[in-house]
Order: structure tokens, then sequence, then C-alpha cells
């Protein structure tokens, strides 16, 4: 599987999409963490951390293209067949593929991270701890994009299932906070929360500045249940993959 892992880091090297990911990036993080683009109202009167955390979301846009695209291109181009051929099972292609994108998911968060201190985010515990949930909250989308692209071949149905999840993700997030701060009491508002925080975007609004405190179970808690969403997603991704027809 290393051999296949290394394979997938080259080809992430040498993509177009993934390098200008990577320099948008870059870029974006920069100009609004540092206000270039002369933004007003709350979002210039807020430090410069919480304008980077802000813009860190893009980064679930982006893996929400990539993944599914990298993936679905190999099952087009025979290069998935091609690798079982070679020997190798259809789980240590897609274990592979899941290290990848999390290597990817790393280089865009390190790219982001740079860019955000040059634009005068300061470093602080707080500051970290927020980054490095975010990072394992969008590894846990990151396996679910991937456990779409590796069941399912058809261009068309993928990018159907991916924008559904898309939408889940955003419309879930909003009617939950009127749910849980509205209509939700006791044990049942708690376990609203532990739901709400189960989607990477939940999590990423619940650590902004301007968010409800009682939408945020705490850092640990939502590690714990990104930690939770991997293995579900990895399990259920590979699950009988070895059963699946690959033409």
């Amino acid at each position: 599987m290393i051999n296949l892992y290394k394979s997938n880091m080259r080809r992430l090297s040498r993509n177009p999409l993934f390098i200008g990911g990577l320099a948008i990036a870059f870029l974006a993080t920069l100009a609004f963490t540092s206000n270039m683009i002369g933004l007003t109202g709350r979002f210039a009167a807020i430090e410069n951390e919480e304008r980077m955390f802000f813009i860190s979301i893009a980064m679930m846009g982006f893996f929400t293209v990539f993944v599914p695209l990298f993936t679905n291109v190999e099952y087009g181009n025979g290069v998935i067949r091609n690798k079982l051929v070679a020997g190798y099972s259809i789980k240590q292609v897609f274990y592979s593929h899941l290290l990848a994108h999390a290597s990817a998911l790393f280089l865009m968060s390190a790219i982001y991270m740079l860019a955000g201190i040059l634009g005068g985010a300061k470093i602080s515990g707080s500051m970290l701890l927020k980054n490095t949930v975010l990072f394992f909250a969008l590894c846990a989308y990151i396996s679910v994009m991937l456990l779409l692209s590796i069941r399912v071949k058809k261009a068309v149905a993928l990018i159907g299932y991916v924008f559904l999840v898309l939408m889940f993700s955003y419309s879930g997030v909003m009617t939950g906070n009127a749910i849980v701060s509205f209509v939700l009491k006791g044990s049942a508002k708690t376990i609203g929360v532990i739901i709400y925080n189960t989607i990477a975007f939940g999590q990423w609004f619940a650590n902004l500045w301007f968010s409800s405190e009682e939408m945020n179970p705490g850092n640990a808690t939502q590690l714990a249940i990104s930690a939770a969403m991997i293995f579900a997603t990895v399990f259920l991704g590979a699950f009988r993959l070895d059963k699946k027809d690959i033409k």
C-alpha cells in the first residue's frame, strides 16, 4: 500500500487543480486575514486570527470537488483497474487514496496557517486548537467524500450524491442552530449538539467568534466526534469492498 500511496502523492504533486488550490488557499487566506481587501463592519473589527479561521471553511469546498474528481478520473482512465491487475486489492486502493487526501489536506492546512501568520494572525494555544479541531473535522468530511467516490463510479450519480451531502451540511447546520437553541431541552439538546457537530461545517460554525457557546460541546468532544466519524466512514467504505465489480 505504501507504493500506492507514493504513486497517489506523485500524481497530486502534478495535479493542476491541487496546485491551483494551494495557491488560492495562500492568497485568499493572506488577503482575508490581513484585510487587504478592505473588509468593513464586523469583519474589520475582529482579530486577524478570527478572520483567518473564518476563511478556512473554503477548504471544505475545495475537497468537496477534488476528492470525487481525483478518484472518479482514476475509475474513468482505468488506473484503478490497472492497480488491481498489478495485484493490489481495492481496499488497498481505498486506504491509499484516504491517506493521500489526508496528506493533501495537511499540506493545504500548512499553507493556510503560513498565510494566516504572515497576514498578522497571532499564534496562541486557542488558535492552534481550533484549527486542529477543524483539520480532523475535515478529515472526517474527506472520508465521506471518498466513501461516495469509491462506491459510485458513474460521474453524474456521484455529482448528485456529493451535492446532496454539501447541501445537507449547510442546511443541517442552519436548521440545527434554530432547533438546538429554541426547541430542544435537557438531554435532547445535548444529543442535538452532538449530532450538529458530526458535520464538519457544524464544528467550524461552532468555533466562530459569533456562534452561541451552547453549540460547542468542547474541543475534546469535537475531536472525539471526528475520530468516530472517520472510523465509521472508513469502515463503511471498506466493508465488502472486495466484492465490488471494477470494470
